[in-house]
């Protein structure tokens, strides 16, 4: 192989790693991957808006999705031949409309923390789920498809739920007071739960699956759910 075919090799692999990473609109979570400055490409243009945040002592903001998809077997015919649902999470954010009123190191730490509670909840749901289809599955032999349709949603507001209560409770503890020992609680608490669930961490297949929103040949975007079995409706986060 010669020298230029070796570079261009490497740049192909390494545009491939980066897309799968970021994109034009959005950079999702992965592994020894952190926020920077200019992945913050937001530039308000509400002065009240930004007074507001400025008010709460808030000089920040980054927007975080959590990103999901139920895919299930196309037709009846693959139900019966036993194909298996898949189901993808992801956590992401969105650059346009990330921004910061006061670039520092502080600010940057706070929002990398932000970041990293998204992608926990998405673990705590994949976590969730693969241990109910492990428990339906015990004792039978071959998957029994359906199980996973039963508990997705269940499962999806288990992750919501825990990023929506600890996100807020960060805002109020931590970035709108600037405490660093309370900063210091809750980047232990994440770290370890990202360490405890980094089997249950987001995959490159899930962002090709979620940035494509091309199911597998055979499946299909799941065309209903069934409810949340904790009556909490869809829980917006």
């Amino acid at each position: 192989m010669n020298k230029g075919l070796i570079i261009s090799v490497l740049l192909l692999i390494s545009f491939n790693c980066f897309a799968q990473f970021e994109n034009e609109t959005h950079v999702f979570w992965q592994p020894n991957n952190k926020l920077s400055f200019d992945m913050f490409k937001g530039t308000p243009s509400d002065s009240s808006y930004i007074q507001r945040l400025k008010d709460l002592n808030i000089y920040h903001q980054i927007a975080t999705g959590f990103w999901s998809a139920l895919d299930v077997p196309k037709t009846k015919r693959g139900w019966k031949k036993g194909m298996v649902e898949k189901y993808y999470f992801c956590a992401a954010m969105e650059k346009g409309n990330s921004f910061f009123i006061v670039k520092d190191s502080t600010e940057l730490k706070y929002a990398q923390l932000i970041w990293d509670i998204c992608e926990a909840s998405t673990r705590i749901s994949r976590r969730n789920l693969a241990e109910f289809v492990s428990q339906i599955n015990e004792g039978v032999d071959g998957k029994t498809n359906g199980a996973i349709s039963i508990q997705y949603m269940t499962c999806l507001n288990d992750g919501k739920q825990f990023g929506k209560e600890v996100t807020q409770a960060l805002f109020n503890e931590v970035i709108t007071t600037h405490d660093e020992a309370a900063y210091l609680k809750y980047r232990k608490q994440i770290d370890d739960i990202l360490n405890e669930l980094e089997d249950y961490s987001t995959s490159e297949e899930e962002i090709q699956r979620l940035t494509s929103n091309q199911p597998d040949e055979g499946y299909i975007l799941a065309p209903n759910l069934m409810g949340d079995f904790k009556g909490r409706g869809e829980i917006r986060y």
